[in-house]
């Protein structure tokens, strides 16, 4: 309504595309990316403190009767582990 270009990206292969069109557009631009609420951000290097918060994050989870999302977010993150 106002001109700006504006995408909704739900599949990994169609990013690269969206972000091009967006950045040629003469004016203001919207990319909407979809991700998983459920992947975690893994840094380059975990820490033993890390470990623990993560640990004592994921107690709290389950100790409050979110077995479930825990279940959830182990599948979303698997997918993700490197296969020998």
């Amino acid at each position: 309504a106002c001109g700006a270009y504006g995408v909704r990206v739900e599949k990994p292969k169609d990013l690269a595309g969206a972000l091009k069109d967006a950045f040629t557009h003469k004016g203001p631009a919207l990319v909407d990316v979809v991700t998983d609420p459920n992947a975690l951000s893994i840094p380059p290097k975990i820490k033993a403190e890390m470990v623990t918060g993560f640990a004592l994050s994921a107690s709290k989870i389950v100790l409050d009767g979110g077995v479930g999302r825990m279940v959830q977010m182990a599948r979303s993150n698997l997918r993700n582990v490197p296969r020998p």
